[in-house]
Protein backbone atom coordinates (compact mmCIF):
# COMPACT_ATOMS: atom_id res chain seq x y z
CA UNK A 1 0.00 0.00 0.00
CA UNK A 2 1.26 3.50 -0.83
CA UNK A 3 1.26 6.28 1.51
CA UNK A 4 2.32 9.57 0.49
CA UNK A 5 3.48 11.37 3.50
CA UNK A 6 5.83 13.65 5.34
CA UNK A 7 6.94 14.52 8.49
CA UNK A 8 6.04 18.10 7.17
CA UNK A 9 2.37 17.87 7.05
CA UNK A 10 2.32 16.94 10.62
CA UNK A 11 1.55 19.97 12.74
CA UNK A 12 3.83 20.02 16.17
CA UNK A 13 1.05 22.15 17.73
CA UNK A 14 -2.19 23.30 17.47
CA UNK A 15 -5.02 24.80 19.45
CA UNK A 16 -8.55 23.19 18.26
CA UNK A 17 -10.97 21.19 19.52
CA UNK A 18 -10.19 18.79 16.15
CA UNK A 19 -7.10 16.50 15.90
CA UNK A 20 -6.78 16.70 12.64
CA UNK A 21 -3.64 18.90 12.43
CA UNK A 22 -1.64 16.56 14.40
CA UNK A 23 -3.03 12.99 13.49
CA UNK A 24 -1.18 12.12 9.80
CA UNK A 25 1.70 10.55 11.70
CA UNK A 26 -0.32 9.07 14.09
CA UNK A 27 -2.69 7.40 11.86
CA UNK A 28 0.62 6.19 9.56
CA UNK A 29 2.12 4.85 12.63
CA UNK A 30 -0.93 3.09 13.53
CA UNK A 31 -1.17 1.54 10.08
CA UNK A 32 2.19 0.39 9.71
CA UNK A 33 1.56 -1.95 12.73
CA UNK A 34 -1.05 -3.37 10.91
CA UNK A 35 0.97 -4.10 7.74
CA UNK A 36 4.48 -3.77 7.61
CA UNK A 37 5.00 -3.46 3.90
CA UNK A 38 3.15 -0.37 3.47
CA UNK A 39 5.38 1.96 1.40
CA UNK A 40 5.53 5.60 2.41
CA UNK A 41 6.63 7.61 -0.26
CA UNK A 42 7.44 11.67 -0.77
CA UNK A 43 6.37 14.07 -2.58
CA UNK A 44 6.35 17.71 -3.21
CA UNK A 45 4.25 20.49 -1.26
CA UNK A 46 1.62 22.43 -3.60
CA UNK A 47 2.87 25.91 -3.97
CA UNK A 48 0.75 28.51 -3.85
CA UNK A 49 0.33 29.11 -7.85
CA UNK A 50 -1.48 25.31 -7.39
CA UNK A 51 -3.67 26.65 -4.61
CA UNK A 52 -4.78 30.16 -6.03
CA UNK A 53 -6.60 27.22 -8.99
CA UNK A 54 -8.92 26.33 -5.99
CA UNK A 55 -8.89 29.29 -4.09
CA UNK A 56 -8.94 33.64 -3.95
CA UNK A 57 -4.88 34.68 -4.29
CA UNK A 58 -6.21 36.93 -1.09
CA UNK A 59 -6.89 34.39 0.97
CA UNK A 60 -4.64 31.76 0.51
CA UNK A 61 -1.63 34.71 0.93
CA UNK A 62 -3.98 36.05 4.00
CA UNK A 63 -3.61 32.45 5.94
CA UNK A 64 -0.16 31.56 4.57
CA UNK A 65 1.43 34.83 5.77
CA UNK A 66 -0.18 34.30 9.16
CA UNK A 67 -2.75 37.54 8.27
CA UNK A 68 -5.56 36.04 8.26
CA UNK A 69 -7.21 32.54 10.07
CA UNK A 70 -7.02 29.50 9.26
CA UNK A 71 -9.73 27.20 9.08
CA UNK A 72 -9.07 25.70 12.72
CA UNK A 73 -9.92 29.91 13.86
CA UNK A 74 -6.04 30.60 14.39
CA UNK A 75 -3.16 31.99 12.97
CA UNK A 76 -0.26 29.65 14.27
CA UNK A 77 2.32 29.30 12.22
CA UNK A 78 2.71 25.53 13.20
CA UNK A 79 -0.36 25.40 11.64
CA UNK A 80 0.14 27.56 8.14
CA UNK A 81 3.21 25.32 7.42
CA UNK A 82 1.94 22.03 7.22
CA UNK A 83 -0.81 23.49 4.68
CA UNK A 84 0.82 23.43 1.75
CA UNK A 85 2.03 19.41 2.45
CA UNK A 86 -1.37 18.24 3.39
CA UNK A 87 -2.53 19.60 0.33
CA UNK A 88 0.67 18.04 -2.28
CA UNK A 89 0.22 14.64 -0.24
CA UNK A 90 -3.96 14.41 -1.57
CA UNK A 91 -2.43 16.00 -5.10
CA UNK A 92 0.29 13.28 -5.25
CA UNK A 93 -2.00 10.38 -3.68
CA UNK A 94 -4.72 11.11 -6.71
CA UNK A 95 -1.86 11.28 -9.69
CA UNK A 96 -0.19 8.00 -8.61
CA UNK A 97 -3.53 6.47 -8.65
CA UNK A 98 -4.92 7.77 -11.90
CA UNK A 99 -1.38 6.87 -13.31
CA UNK A 100 -0.64 3.71 -12.12
CA UNK A 101 -3.82 2.30 -10.83
CA UNK A 102 -3.20 1.44 -7.72
CA UNK A 103 -4.72 2.61 -4.37
CA UNK A 104 -3.17 5.69 -2.83
CA UNK A 105 -3.83 6.75 0.94
CA UNK A 106 -2.53 10.41 1.97
CA UNK A 107 -3.26 10.46 5.66
CA UNK A 108 -5.06 13.99 5.36
CA UNK A 109 -7.91 15.52 6.87
CA UNK A 110 -9.44 18.92 6.95
CA UNK A 111 -10.85 19.86 3.22
CA UNK A 112 -14.37 20.06 2.86
CA UNK A 113 -15.35 22.92 4.14
CA UNK A 114 -13.33 24.67 2.71
CA UNK A 115 -15.02 27.64 0.13
CA UNK A 116 -13.32 29.75 -2.44
CA UNK A 117 -12.16 32.34 -0.66
CA UNK A 118 -12.66 31.12 3.22
CA UNK A 119 -12.25 28.08 5.71
CA UNK A 120 -14.09 27.21 8.52
CA UNK A 121 -15.04 24.32 10.13
CA UNK A 122 -11.27 22.67 10.96
CA UNK A 123 -10.45 22.99 6.74
CA UNK A 124 -8.25 25.49 5.11
CA UNK A 125 -7.51 24.50 1.80
CA UNK A 126 -10.21 22.37 -0.15
CA UNK A 127 -7.41 19.72 -0.88
CA UNK A 128 -9.96 17.36 -2.34
CA UNK A 129 -11.03 20.14 -5.06
CA UNK A 130 -7.21 20.89 -5.97
CA UNK A 131 -6.67 17.04 -6.06
CA UNK A 132 -9.24 16.72 -8.37
CA UNK A 133 -8.18 19.87 -10.82
CA UNK A 134 -4.41 18.64 -11.31
CA UNK A 135 -5.73 14.96 -11.91
CA UNK A 136 -8.03 16.75 -14.28
CA UNK A 137 -4.70 18.81 -15.66
CA UNK A 138 -3.14 15.27 -16.07
CA UNK A 139 -5.39 13.88 -18.44
CA UNK A 140 -8.55 12.51 -16.07
CA UNK A 141 -11.79 13.48 -17.97
CA UNK A 142 -14.40 12.45 -14.87
CA UNK A 143 -13.25 12.66 -11.22
CA UNK A 144 -15.72 11.50 -8.50
CA UNK A 145 -15.68 12.77 -5.40
CA UNK A 146 -17.02 10.38 -2.94
CA UNK A 147 -17.53 12.21 0.57
CA UNK A 148 -18.17 10.77 3.23
CA UNK A 149 -17.80 13.13 6.52
CA UNK A 150 -20.90 13.43 8.71
CA UNK A 151 -21.19 17.08 7.55
CA UNK A 152 -21.95 18.59 3.99
CA UNK A 153 -19.07 19.47 1.84
CA UNK A 154 -20.17 22.99 1.46
CA UNK A 155 -16.64 24.11 0.48
CA UNK A 156 -16.47 21.64 -2.38
CA UNK A 157 -19.96 22.26 -3.63
CA UNK A 158 -18.30 26.07 -3.79
CA UNK A 159 -15.59 25.39 -5.69
CA UNK A 160 -17.35 23.51 -8.23
CA UNK A 161 -19.86 25.96 -8.62
CA UNK A 162 -17.51 29.37 -8.59
CA UNK A 163 -15.57 27.68 -11.00
CA UNK A 164 -17.02 25.81 -13.47
CA UNK A 165 -15.76 22.47 -12.48
CA UNK A 166 -18.41 20.39 -13.95
CA UNK A 167 -16.05 17.24 -14.88
CA UNK A 168 -16.08 16.82 -10.78
CA UNK A 169 -19.08 14.78 -9.78
CA UNK A 170 -19.45 15.19 -6.14
CA UNK A 171 -21.28 12.86 -3.54
CA UNK A 172 -21.46 14.03 -0.05
CA UNK A 173 -22.99 11.94 2.93
CA UNK A 174 -23.77 14.97 5.37
CA UNK A 175 -26.03 16.20 2.78
CA UNK A 176 -27.71 13.21 1.74
CA UNK A 177 -31.01 13.53 3.12
CA UNK A 178 -31.46 9.55 3.11
CA UNK A 179 -28.97 9.81 6.42
CA UNK A 180 -31.82 10.47 8.45
CA UNK A 181 -33.34 6.80 8.10
CA UNK A 182 -30.12 4.92 7.79
CA UNK A 183 -32.02 2.13 6.79
CA UNK A 184 -32.97 3.77 3.93
CA UNK A 185 -29.44 5.23 3.29
CA UNK A 186 -28.16 1.76 3.48
CA UNK A 187 -30.23 0.53 0.80
CA UNK A 188 -29.85 3.73 -1.45
CA UNK A 189 -25.97 3.87 -0.78
CA UNK A 190 -24.47 1.25 -3.25
CA UNK A 191 -26.99 2.76 -6.19
CA UNK A 192 -25.82 5.94 -5.43
CA UNK A 193 -21.89 5.12 -5.93
CA UNK A 194 -22.55 3.23 -8.76
CA UNK A 195 -24.12 6.26 -10.54
CA UNK A 196 -21.13 8.50 -9.59
CA UNK A 197 -18.81 6.00 -10.42
CA UNK A 198 -19.71 5.78 -13.71
CA UNK A 199 -17.24 6.08 -16.80
CA UNK A 200 -14.75 8.14 -13.95
CA UNK A 201 -11.33 8.02 -14.59
CA UNK A 202 -10.05 8.64 -10.63
CA UNK A 203 -11.91 8.12 -7.55
CA UNK A 204 -11.16 10.81 -4.39
CA UNK A 205 -12.68 9.24 -1.05
CA UNK A 206 -12.62 11.19 1.52
CA UNK A 207 -13.62 8.41 4.53
CA UNK A 208 -14.54 10.38 7.62
CA UNK A 209 -14.52 8.93 10.81
CA UNK A 210 -17.02 11.48 12.23
CA UNK A 211 -20.20 9.11 11.43
CA UNK A 212 -19.75 7.00 13.90
CA UNK A 213 -22.44 6.75 16.48
CA UNK A 214 -20.33 7.69 18.77
CA UNK A 215 -19.02 10.51 18.09
CA UNK A 216 -19.61 13.85 19.80
CA UNK A 217 -20.53 15.98 16.59
CA UNK A 218 -23.00 13.56 15.15
CA UNK A 219 -23.12 10.10 14.04
CA UNK A 220 -25.28 7.13 12.74
CA UNK A 221 -23.09 4.52 11.47
CA UNK A 222 -21.37 1.72 14.17
CA UNK A 223 -17.83 0.53 13.62
CA UNK A 224 -19.45 -2.51 11.78
CA UNK A 225 -21.59 -0.06 9.19
CA UNK A 226 -18.41 1.86 8.53
CA UNK A 227 -16.80 -1.10 7.20
CA UNK A 228 -19.46 -1.83 5.38
CA UNK A 229 -19.64 1.55 3.92
CA UNK A 230 -15.96 1.41 2.97
CA UNK A 231 -16.31 -2.19 1.32
CA UNK A 232 -18.78 -0.44 -0.80
CA UNK A 233 -17.25 2.10 -1.99
CA UNK A 234 -14.07 0.45 -2.73
CA UNK A 235 -15.85 -2.96 -3.84
CA UNK A 236 -17.61 -0.74 -6.63
CA UNK A 237 -14.35 1.05 -7.53
CA UNK A 238 -12.69 -1.91 -7.66
CA UNK A 239 -15.42 -3.46 -10.02
CA UNK A 240 -15.37 -0.80 -12.21
CA UNK A 241 -11.49 -0.32 -12.10
CA UNK A 242 -11.63 2.90 -11.00
CA UNK A 243 -8.13 3.90 -9.06
CA UNK A 244 -8.64 5.60 -5.78
CA UNK A 245 -6.84 7.44 -4.17
CA UNK A 246 -8.17 7.88 0.03
CA UNK A 247 -7.80 10.86 2.32
CA UNK A 248 -9.11 10.53 5.73
CA UNK A 249 -11.80 13.25 7.58
CA UNK A 250 -13.73 13.86 10.99
CA UNK A 251 -13.20 11.70 14.01
CA UNK A 252 -13.74 13.58 17.17
CA UNK A 253 -13.66 10.76 19.93
CA UNK A 254 -11.86 11.46 22.79
CA UNK A 255 -8.80 9.29 23.55
CA UNK A 256 -7.56 9.80 19.23
CA UNK A 257 -7.21 5.86 19.44
CA UNK A 258 -11.00 5.64 18.68
CA UNK A 259 -10.50 7.61 15.60
CA UNK A 260 -7.94 5.82 14.49
CA UNK A 261 -9.30 2.65 14.53
CA UNK A 262 -11.83 4.01 11.82
CA UNK A 263 -8.98 4.73 10.18
CA UNK A 264 -7.26 1.42 10.44
CA UNK A 265 -10.13 -0.08 9.15
CA UNK A 266 -10.42 1.82 6.23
Amino acid sequence: MKVFYRDEQTAKHNSSFSPSAGKPAKALDSWKILDSTIETISFEPANREQIYKIHEQKYVDGVLDLKRNNGFGNKLPEVAVVLPYVAGSMVAATLHAFKTGETAFSPTSGAHHACFDQGGGYCTFNFLALAAVEVYEAGAKKVAIVDCDMHGGNGTIDIINKLGLHFIRHYSFGYDQSIHNKDLWKSQFPAKIRNILQDADVLIYNAGADPHIDDPLGGILTTEELKERDDIVLGIAHEFQVPVAISLAGGYQDPLRKVLDIHDNT
